[in-house]
């Protein structure tokens, strides 16, 4: 991870440095509680982490692409 806002995370990809990665604060949901309201809210990963995930949104034009961790928060 590259650098950690209240609203989510910018990634730096491994594969591909010229590419903005992000990963909004909904899209991010590893063990899948997000919308359990009896479980802690889920930490958002820390500078340095490593983060693995699918591609949820890809704007070529601006080589930005969004990124999910975990279930969907629809799915859940």
């Amino acid at each position: 991870m590259k650098d950690r806002f209240d609203f989510g995370v910018f990634l730096e990809l491994e594969d591909a440095p010229e590419v903005h990665g992000f990963i909004d604060l909904l899209s991010y949901n590893p063990d899948g509680t997000i919308n359990d309201p009896d479980a802690p809210p889920v930490p958002m990963p820390e500078v340095g982490d490593v983060v693995e995930g699918v591609v949820a949104v890809h704007v070529d034009r601006d080589r930005q692409i969004r990124i999910r961790v975990g279930r969907p928060y629809w799915e859940s």
